[in-house]
């Protein structure tokens, strides 16, 4: 994604790509502690709830999706300016749940 996107002129594209990404790691990551049903994917990090608590252990990936997804509608509908930390924050995020969710994926 990165070589094909640049995160400061292409940022709605790149929050977009980050948002839709992640949500398919943590869903990936869900599927695998059997947390979820694959039938049941989140479309957010918060939507639909869970059934059970988030697991401490998944907290962080939960906060670094939740960050992604807080910058999308300003950003998206044009309310803010673009931010340069925004997008490292944004990608910074990115990265730890694909880390994290990669990591379990392969045990």
């Amino acid at each position: 994604m990165t070589g094909k996107v640049d995160r400061d002129s292409d940022y709605e594209i790149f929050v977009e790509a980050c948002m839709l990404a992640g949500t398919h790691w943590l869903n990936a990551l869900l599927h695998k502690l059997s947390v979820t049903k694959e039938a049941a994917d989140l479309l957010h990090s918060d939507k639909p709830q869970l059934q059970v608590p988030v697991r401490a252990d998944l907290r962080p990936v939960f906060a670094a999706m939740k960050l992604i997804e807080d910058l999308r509608p300003d950003y998206l509908r044009g309310t803010k300016r673009w931010s340069v930390d925004d997008g490292r924050r944004c990608m910074e995020s990115y990265q730890r749940v694909k880390a994290f969710a990669e990591k379990v994926i392969a045990q």
